[in-house]
């Protein structure tokens, strides 16, 4: 079954999709849910999906200063 609009995205763990089926049905999916269900977005609805939400794969990176960082002065090698 094709979704071919995004209603609604919420960012819980795992992402939740709200989205429009071509016969009108609207269905909450996680993607995991809307792939191993056999449906599919539109072109149209991974544009919204991309676009209209931004959502974005990231991964975090320490601040510095923090435990996690890596030091900012590293040892040289005797000479």
């Amino acid at each position: 079954m094709e979704m071919t609009k995004v209603l609604a995205v919420y960012r819980v763990s795992p992402l939740l999709l709200v989205v429009e089926a071509e016969d009108g049905t609207v269905l909450d999916l996680s993607l995991t849910e809307l792939k191993d269900g056999g449906h599919r977005l539109s072109d149209g609805a991974w544009k919204e999906l991309l676009e209209g939400y931004q959502l974005f794969t990231c991964r975090a990176t320490p601040r510095e200063g923090s435990r996690h960082a890596p030091s900012a002065r590293q040892s040289r090698p005797p000479a």
